[in-house]
């Protein structure tokens, strides 16, 4: 059969041929298909770490907001006790670990 083709077509066939290997190849590839999955994934994983930082942000800038002036007594009361761990002199403080 394939002596029955010119050349130019055996050359074209050839030339499909070592193109689909090629492609086969570096789709199987360690920088293929399995590749392109794993930055899929490190995609997915940044993008969900980045919505717990906006998170994050969001709730520290209430915080900042809270703590400027001009001051609230209560906002400024519960950043001592939950960040310093000051209690009152007539409080006792138990810490279950």
């Amino acid at each position: 059969m394939l002596e029955s083709l010119s050349p130019r077509k055996k050359l074209v066939l050839g030339a499909l041929a070592a193109s689909l290997c090629v492609s086969a190849m570096s789709l199987a590839g360690s920088k293929g298909l399995r590749r392109l999955e794993r930055l899929r994934a490190d995609i997915e994983r940044q993008q969900q770490k980045n919505r717990e930082l906006r998170e994050e942000n969001a709730r520290l800038a209430r915080t900042v907001r809270e703590l400027s002036p001009p001051l609230q007594d209560a906002a400024l009361e519960k950043a001592a006790r939950e960040q310093l761990g000051f209690v009152r002199q007539d409080e006792v403080l138990f810490k279950f670990e």
